[in-house]
């Protein structure tokens, strides 16, 4: 829906906002057709560090309300330890971001908690996973279960890595905050259905450190379940320990294979972690890419990945100036295949991928370097291998790694990233989304581009931005809904309209006789059918349906007037 051709200042900006209550580091997820409410609702659920979980509708502007909001208790924060920089400057309670099972309808995160006094300990935090019914925010019966290994400390491990769903498990990773020890790389696997523990992988059983930090990149699965990630600073020894490597595990995270760079202690020491853009592997092939701080990209065999030292790597070179924080593969019919990075401190650029190797010289740059940390993290929203468009969330100025900074959402032409189509500033008044949610890329689901945001302050703030198609001018609006029908069964009302051309969603309002005033009783509904308990006996409801769509809302339907019957009297 979104192409370089109506992604512009005049055709595309914010549509709404929604405030919620603290930072959200966590990566927007939409789910489409929701059974909820009466009816189905296309849904956005995003998370903060309050460790809140919220469920928005997705579509309609007039939806401001959460449909659910759920919160898990007092998060720990900046001061439950002497951590030693301001890489988190706030609460941290859910940092990485969820992963949905849309068959089953579940929710998992992973929240810390305190579990102590206010005071208390380091003893006094909990991490849980939960698993939270889509449609209601509900724990499920097994939901939460305590997370727990020999060597790990609910405070000092950090859930950073987006949680991943492969092979009937969940899969949570583990860094740490600020490289304070005790800390190591965990990787462990539940069940997904009872939360049951499978596995527990540390990356440093016999050492320290090690995390599995990724940006916030979740883990990686090929075709086989197999399991991908890459670690950071800390122990090595090629044996139990792997800092600074990537490695491949079994479903049930057994070590299958791994790679380390030659110069992995001077990375170690240097504090240029290997890990900052994670796994990435290229579909179709057996290859996986990832780089670090050092903005070196390795391009490794998954079928062989070498162990020790650099020339078992199939590739690697300098891909940009310094840290690198995401990557982002696009099969383009115009261009090939490309990979888009914009590293920190440097220009975004694309490198076209060459049988097993990418040219090490760029296909496409920028001509303006970003200012500081991190770079941007990216999307890509197409139709196919065409109509591509790069999303780039980054600050806008300065650098990001130690406190809130104002941000800025790019588009860019995926065959020509040196066109740019719109960004969020262009028009601040409308589009501006407040501060950088560091780390957090751009979600773009069915027309419509979601952003994490810090809000407006530099602590203690949240919101997300929701970006579309702008009405057009002199456009014609939907046609109102035609064929609405009603009909009560044991009690229950149902509607049911034809579907309007060019409506989004629709919405259902009620008079009655006993609330005169129409009644907003049902928003965001994806299909012609909505439900609800049918009026009192004796009583009457009338309904009107209204279609909204990109060029704004219908005229409301013809009207269908409900009464249910009044009880027999009973005879003398």
């Amino acid at each position: 829906m979104l192409t370089p051709a109506n992604v512009n200042q005049a055709q595309f900006g914010m549509l709404f906002k929604r405030v919620v209550d603290d930072q959200i580091y966590t990566q927007p997820l939409v789910v489409t057709g929701v059974a909820i409410d009466g009816g189905t609702r296309d849904l956005v659920y995003v998370t903060t560090v309050n460790n809140s979980v919220y469920a928005f509708d997705a579509n309609d502007a007039a939806a401001s309300a959460p449909v659910w909001h759920v919160n898990f208790g007092t998060p720990a924060n900046l001061h439950s330890e002497n951590f030693g920089c301001l890489d988190i400057n706030g609460q941290m309670g859910i940092i990485g971001t969820p992963v949905i099972d849309k068959a089953r309808g579940v929710l998992y995160v992973v929240a810390l908690t305190r579990a102590g006094a206010a005071n208390g300990p380091r003893t006094g935090f909990l991490q849980r996973l939960h698993a939270l019914d889509l449609a209601t925010g509900a724990d499920l019966p097994e939901s939460p279960v305590t997370i727990s290994a020999p060597d790990f400390n609910a405070l000092m491990q950090n859930q950073r890595p987006a949680l991943m769903l492969a092979n009937g498990m969940v899969y949570l990773g583990y860094a740490s905050h600020c490289d304070k020890d005790p800390y190591h790389g965990f990787l462990m696997a539940y069940d997904a259905k009872t939360l049951t523990q499978i596995s527990v992988f540390n990356t440093s059983p016999t050492g320290s450190e090690a995390s599995i930090w990724q940006s916030g990149q979740g883990p990686a699965a090929d075709a086989d379940g197999n399991v991908y990630v890459v670690t950071g600073n800390g122990s090595w020894d090629g044996v139990r320990n792997f800092s600074e490597s990537f490695l491949k595990l079994t479903p049930r995270l057994k070590l299958l294979d791994w790679f380390t760079p030659t110069n992995h202690l001077a990375l170690d020491k240097e504090d240029t972690d290997l890990n900052s853009s994670g796994a990435t592997l290229i579909p179709g092939t057996h290859l996986v890419l990832g780089g670090g701080k050092e903005g070196v990209l390795y391009t490794l065999d998954a079928r062989n990945l070498g162990h020790l030292g650099d020339e078992h790597a199939l590739q690697h070179f300098q891909a940009t100036a310094s840290h690198l924080h995401s990557l982002v593969y696009w099969q383009s019919a115009h261009s090939g295949d490309l990979l888009y990075v914009w590293g920190q401190r440097d220009k975004a650029k694309v490198y076209r991928l060459e049988g097993e190797k990418l040219g090490e010289t760029p296909l496409m740059m920028r001509d303006i370097p970003n200012e500081g940390h991190p770079g941007a993290m990216l999307s890509l929203s197409a139709n196919g291998d065409k109509d591509g468009v790069l999303w780039a969330a980054i600050h806008a100025t300065g650098d990001s790694w130690h406190e809130s900074r104002p941000g800025i959402l790019h588009a860019y032409d995926g065959d020509d990233i040196r066109h740019e189509l719109w960004n969020s500033l262009q028009v601040p008044t409308r589009d501006d989304c407040g501060e950088y949610s560091k780390m957090a890329p751009p979600t773009i689901a069915n027309g419509m581009v979601y952003l994490s945001s810090f809000g407006t302050e530099n602590v203690g703030t949240g919101q997300f931005c929701v970006y579309g198609s702008l009405p057009a001018k002199d456009a014609i609006k939907p046609a109102p809904p035609t064929g609405v029908k009603a009909t009560i069964l044991s009690g229950v009302l149902t509607l049911t309209w034809n579907v309007s051309p060019g409506a989004r969603d629709y919405r259902v309002l009620r008079t009655s006789t006993l609330e005169l005033e129409a009644k907003l009783v049902g928003v965001g509904l994806t299909t012609g059918k909505f439900t609800e308990p049918a009026p009192e006996r004796g009583e009457s409801a009338t309904y009107t349906i209204v279609a909204v769509g990109t060029n704004g809302v219908s005229e409301r339907s013809d009207a269908v007037k409900m009464t249910s019957p009044k009880p027999k009297q009973m005879e003398d």
